[in-house]
C-alpha cells in the first residue's frame, strides 16, 4: 500500500543520504530499550518468585525478539518464554503468562503516557484549546492501569511502579532513537510529531509481523494529517524496522544452541 503511494525510488535516494553516525546512535538506544526491556521482565519473573539467571534472562529475552518479529502478531516470542521456562522448571504456565502478560501491560500503559505527554505540543491540540483534557486524561489512565494490577494480579502490585519507570525508560530511548533516525536523513523539523505518530505505530504493531507494513502506512498516513515529508516519514519507519530486525537475529545464535545452554547451566532454579 505504502509503495503504490510513493516510489520506492525516493526512499532509497532519501537512504542513500543516510548519516551513519546518528544511524549507529539510533542502533545503540534501540539496544539500551531491549536491555532496560529485558530487566524489566526480570523484575516480574522475580516478583512471582521465579529466580532466573540475569544472562539467561538475556538470552531468552533474544530469542523471545526472534520469534516476536517473524510471527505475525508478535507474540511468539512470548509462548517461547513460558514454553521453556515451564519445560525446564515445570513453573506454573498461569503464573508465567501472568508474568508475560503484565510486561506487556505495563509497556502500553508507558506509551499511553507518553501519547499523553507529547499530544500537549501537538498544534490541533492547543489551537482547540483541548490542553486542558490531557492531565486528566493521564491521572485517569495510570489510576485505572494501577488499580487493574493491584485488584487482578497482586503478586505484581509491589513492583508496579519500578516496572512502570523501566517501561516508560524504554519507550523514552525508542524515541530517542526515532530522533536520530530523523536526523540521520534529514532535519528535526516537527520531531515531536515523528515521535507521538511513532508511539501510537507502537500499540498497532502487535497486529502485525512486529509493526512491518504498519508502522510504514501510519507514518504514511500522518504525514498527510500533520503536513510532514511522507517519504521521510515512512524511510523512518523502515529504517526502525530493521534496526528492529538486525537485532532480532541475533535471537537465532542462541536458538540453535542446545536448549541446555541456558537451561542447566545459566538458570536458577527458585
Amino acid at each position: 500500500m505504502v509503495f503504490t503511494r510513493i516510489p520506492f525510488s525516493q526512499i532509497s535516494d532519501t537512504l542513500k543520504r543516510v548519516n551513519i553516525i546518528f544511524l549507529v546512535l539510533a542502533l545503540v538506544l534501540f539496544v539500551g530499550s531491549q536491555w532496560v526491556s529485558a530487566k524489566r521482565l526480570l523484575v516480574l519473573f522475580y516478583a512471582t518468585g521465579f529466580l532466573l539467571n540475569p544472562v539467561s534472562n538475556y538470552i531468552l529475552y533474544l530469542i523471545g525478539m526472534f520469534y516476536n518479529f517473524f510471527i505475525p502478531g508478535g507474540i511468539g516470542g512470548d509462548a517461547y518464554k513460558v514454553f521453556k521456562l515451564n519445560k525446564a522448571f515445570n513453573w506454573p504456565v498461569k503464573k508465567l503468562t501472568g508474568a508475560i502478560f503484565i510486561d506487556r501491560f505495563m509497556g502500553l500503559t508507558a506509551i499511553g503516557v507518553l501519547i499523553l505527554l507529547f499530544a500537549a505540543f501537538i498544534p490541533f491540540v492547543i489551537q482547540e484549546n483541548l490542553r486542558w483534557i490531557l492531565p486528566i486524561l493521564l491521572i485517569l489512565g495510570v489510576l485505572i492501569s494501577f488499580l487493574f494490577v493491584k485488584y487482578m494480579f497482586k503478586s505484581f502490585f509491589n513492583v508496579y511502579w519500578l516496572t512502570l519507570l523501566q517501561s516508560i525508560v524504554v519507550q523514552v530511548l525508542q524515541c530517542a532513537s526515532v530522533i536520530f533516525l530523523l536526523a540521520a536523513i534529514s532535519n528535526l523539523d516537527n520531531f515531536l510529531l515523528y515521535v507521538l505518530v511513532f508511539l501510537i505505530s507502537s500499540v498497532l504493531s502487535i497486529f502485525s509481523f512486529s509493526g512491518i507494513g504498519v508502522r510504514e502506512i501510519i507514518f504514511y498516513q500522518a504525514s498527510s494529517w500533520f503536513l510532514f515529508n511522507s517519504t521521510v516519514a515512512v524511510t523512518i519507519g523502515l529504517l526502525f524496522s530493521a534496526i528492529t530486525a538486525f537485532v532480532s537475529l541475533f535471537g537465532i545464535v542462541f536458538h540453535f544452541k542446545k536448549s541446555s545452554f541456558y537451561i542447566k547451566q545459566d538458570l536458577v532454579k527458585s
